[in-house]
């Protein structure tokens, strides 16, 4: 069994604890390599022989149910390359892994409600682990140096992460499910190859969030996150653009603390607040795009330290095309002038474009039609009893549509002119138009790797089987012109 250092204070504890009757308890079982230890009266592993090459651990031992994975339990196994964890097991304690400098892998079954902080610190070669629906938070630096962890996917029953839980692990990209909500200080602090950041629906963050990370440059806020908390951004270089979402409210001093290199930010419309220097270190900043009025931001408290910000060139927000519901902050906002000055499309009424309506097949194969340049269709009377009238709009579009093969009526008989159109349909639409061939099979697959091989989908944030407003169609239609 390897030695474990105990303070005075704890071996008076124990020894006042009936030392007896627990050793008495203390059962070994044998395991690749070595012993694992048992304590039969609380169900928990707590020891193992530091030889240990392979634990793995039965539902039961002599009998009686293995429900806990004891505190500092493996510590220090240097020589353990695997485990396994029954599905009685609910509780992983506190370094219960520690220094496993040999684990690779690690399953941790649904039935694991609880870990402890730094269960799997210094796994230096833990790069596999699946988490299961059981656990609710990772704990304080519980994957703290794990170097060749560079991805994980957390389960939606996850709600919070702690302090540093990922700090120095080797994390390259991470998104979190939007069950997540609390993020304590210093979570991704000190990860040296991580590049990009999705925080999903996070309400709260502590300070130190990214400290440290040279090649992070891609984040994505939360916009249920009112506040931005110090120094979240310090020593992170390669951060060049930032987009702070709306809902934001408050951005806390220092956010940029040291080596800033950006170049380019976004205010929300919501913020009302910038704290003491939180800038300060953005030498390089040239351009605040923020997504309210000049007379908005004359509101904004902007506190002293933050000159680059105040001395950058600041581009307000506008309507776009005489429309209320459309500025020129809105990333379908050049998009939506391109769409009105080509006529492809008109407001919904002299000053609404109604963004977020959803798309029509008619009014999809019309705007079509018309970025197409409006080409006369070959056929002189449609098949569609819900296209038949040669004087509506959408006459002549449906007809061309349904030659070129870019889509089918909803039968032979009917077009669905009335029908809202989604995602991965208008992006089968665009992708045939463009001749590419959707194939007979999964076309709904193959119109949206279509539209990712073509960069379409980066500046679209869907889902396949949704119905597509107006602005996103507009917006491919802009971008592929």
């Amino acid at each position: 069994m390897k030695r474990k250092l105990l303070s005075l204070a704890l071996i008076l504890a124990l020894a006042l604890a009936m030392a007896p009757a627990a050793s008495a308890a203390a059962l070994s079982y044998p395991v690749a390599g070595g012993n694992i230890y048992f304590d039969a009266t609380t169900g928990a592993i707590t020891d193992c022989d530091a030889t240990v090459t392979a634990a793995e651990i039965p539902a039961e031992i002599y009998g009686v149910a293995v429900t806990s994975i004891g505190n500092r339990a493996f510590a220090d196994c240097g020589s353990l390359t695997s485990v396994t964890i029954p599905d009685t097991v609910t509780s992983i304690g506190a370094n219960a892994f520690l220094n496993c400098t040999s684990l690779t892998s690690v399953v941790i079954p649904d039935s694991v409600t609880a870990m402890r902080e730094s269960a799997f610190r210094s796994c230096i070669r833990l790069s596999d682990v699946t988490l299961g629906r059981g656990v609710t938070e990772i704990p304080s630096f519980c994957f703290m140096n794990c170097a060749a962890l560079t991805g994980i996917s957390l389960p939606d029953s996850v709600t919070g992460l702690g302090q540093g839980a990922f700090m120095a692990s080797g994390l390259v990209s991470i998104t979190l499910p939007d069950s997540v909500r609390e993020l304590d200080q210093a979570v991704f602090a000190s990860c040296p190859n991580l590049t990009d950041a999705d925080l999903g629906s996070a309400t709260y963050a502590g300070v130190w969030l990214f400290q440290d990370c040279p090649q992070l440059s891609q984040v994505t806020l939360s916009p249920a996150m009112a506040s931005l908390p110090s120094m979240m951004f310090d020593l992170c270089p390669a951060l060049e653009e930032l987009v702070i979402p709306e809902g934001v409210t408050t951005v806390d001093a220092n956010l940029f603390d040291r080596n800033c290199n950006l170049r380019t930010l976004t205010l929300p419309s919501t913020i009302q607040s910038i704290r003491g220097a939180a800038f300060y270190a953005c030498t390089g900043l040239t351009d605040v795009y923020y997504n309210g009025t000049a007379l908005d931001w004359a509101a904004v408290r902007v506190s002293s330290g933050n000159d680059p910000l105040i001395t950058a060139n600041v581009h307000f927000s506008e309507p776009v095309a005489g429309f209320a519901d459309v500025s020129t902050g809105d990333y379908y906002g050049d998009a939506v002038a391109w769409a009105v000055g080509a006529g492809i499309t008109t407001g919904t009424s002299a000053d609404t474009f109604s963004p977020d309506a959803a798309v029509t097949r008619a009014q999809a194969v019309t705007f079509l039609w018309r970025a197409a340049g409006s080409p006369e269709p070959t056929a002189t009377s449609s098949p569609f009893t819900d296209a038949a009238d040669p004087s509506a709009y959408y006459y002549k579009a449906v007809l061309w549509a349904a030659e070129q093969g870019i889509t089918n009526g909803v039968s032979a008989t009917v077009f669905g002119t009335d029908r809202s159109v989604a995602y991965d349909q208008i992006l089968a639409f665009l992708a045939r138009t463009a001749g590419a061939d959707t194939g007979s099979g999964d076309w709904s697959q193959a119109a949206i790797d279509w539209a990712a091989e073509n960069g379409l989908t980066d500046g679209l944030t869907f889902s396949a089987k949704d119905a597509c407003p107006r602005a996103d169609v507009v917006y491919c239609l802009w971008f592929l012109g």
